[in-house]
């Protein structure tokens, strides 16, 4: 029996154990939420500096030395850009993540195709979006097949950014 009694006399006090388990806790709880804002304010940023962006490439559209640009400079703006920017999209279709962005892709492809809302137009850029609908719209389950028909079908008289050419 004195055996017993020697080995509860030996325990060591959990008062520090107890403080330590606190600490690691308490320093786990300050980093979760250091992280946790970090998440967010980049979350939140993210679409504060998509929509600021947007509101730079709009206002582009609209500039005008005298202020706010004539409706017709304003439309042919804002009818480039769609262009351009529909072309850069349907050419990384199989990078979107998003099925609803990418159906949403599929219905632009379909009402530029029924409308031919770019055909009557001569810039190349238009007339790569109208082939960027037809690949889109043909390769309806292959994104990856539609990207790279519109890549491929690129007519030759699209002007090639200064950094991308290979002389």
């Amino acid at each position: 029996m004195t055996h017993e009694s020697e080995s509860l006399d030996a325990r060591r006090p959990r008062g520090p154990l107890l403080i330590g388990a606190i600490f690691v806790l308490m320093f786990g709880m300050f980093i979760g939420a250091i992280a946790t804002t970090v998440l967010l304010r980049t979350s939140i940023g993210s679409a504060g500096d998509l929509k600021a962006r947007e509101a730079i490439r709009l206002q582009a559209l609209l500039d005008d030395p005298q202020g706010l640009a004539s409706p017709d400079v304003a439309s042919e703006r804002a009818i480039a850009a769609f262009a351009h920017n529909w072309v850069v999209s349907t050419a990384a279709i199989d990078a979107v993540a998003s099925q609803t962005e990418r159906e949403r892709l599929l219905e632009i492809a379909r009402w530029l195709n029924a409308t031919g809302a770019l055909a009557s137009r001569e810039d190349a850029v238009s007339r790569w979006a109208m082939i960027a609908a037809r690949c889109v719209e043909g390769h309806v389950d292959a994104p990856k097949d539609a990207a790279n028909c519109v890549r491929d079908d690129m007519p030759n008289d699209v002007p090639i950014p200064e950094h991308l050419r290979q002389d």
